[in-house]
C-alpha cells in the first residue's frame, strides 16, 4: 500500500514539475508492483490447491512476506546491542 501511494503521488507531482529522476523512479515503482502482483497471484494459487506440501506453501509464503517488509515471529534479528 506504501508504494501504490508513493507511485500516485509521484505520477501526480510529475503532472506538474516534471523531472527524468522522477519518470526512471516511475518506472521502477511500476515494475516492482507488476512483478510482485504477479507474485502473489502465484503464492495464492499454490496455497488454494490445497496440496499435500502445506508446509512447503506456508514457507514460501512467509520468506515473501519478510522479503518485501513483512516480520518476523519472535525473532529478535537483526540483533541491536
Amino acid at each position: 500500500a506504501t508504494i501504490a501511494a508513493s507511485f500516485a503521488e509521484i505520477k501526480n507531482l510529475q503532472k506538474t514539475a516534471y523531472t527524468e529522476e522522477n519518470k526512471g523512479t516511475l518506472a521502477w515503482l511500476d515494475n516492482f508492483l507488476r512483478r510482485t502482483g504477479g507474485l502473489r497471484a502465484e503464492l495464492l494459487a499454490l496455497k488454494g490447491q490445497g496440496n499435500q506440501d502445506d508446509d512447503f506453501v506456508k514457507q514460501m509464503l512467509r520468506a515473501a512476506s519478510v522479503a518485501f517488509g513483512g516480520s518476523r515471529k519472535d525473532s529478535d534479528y537483526p540483533k541491536v546491542g
